[in-house]
């Protein structure tokens, strides 16, 4: 699910006190696949493609990362990741990418 809002208002000068704002919600199904290789018990690499569509044209999703084990359900990775979509409609644009490194924690239950 992909909700996006976009406001602009201005302040002083002759456009003073105008502002307008566009937004959109929109589904798209993904499909990908994801791995994980052991370097030693605790240490491995983790990634993931995925590409998909509905309301958007595309969108994706792709992640390079390597985690550390620190118990059977507790693990920390670091890497990085890239995630863009491309969707129009009714005037309305996004079409971004955003990247970047993440960090995160995975419990399992």
């Amino acid at each position: 699910v992909w909700s996006v809002k976009s406001e602009l208002s201005f302040s002083g000068g002759f456009l003073d006190g105008r502002s307008r704002s566009d937004e959109a919600t929109w589904v798209d199904g993904l499909a990908g696949f994801r791995g994980t290789y052991s370097l030693t018990p605790e240490i491995y690499l983790t990634g993931w493609g995925l590409v998909g569509a509905g309301g958007a044209d595309i969108d994706w999703d792709v992640a390079a990362t390597i985690g550390y084990q620190f118990s059977n359900t507790v693990s920390a990775v670091i890497g990085y990741r890239a995630l863009g979509v491309d969707y129009s409609k009714n005037g309305f644009v996004f079409d971004a990418v955003q990247r970047g490194p993440i960090l995160g924690l995975a419990v399992r239950f």
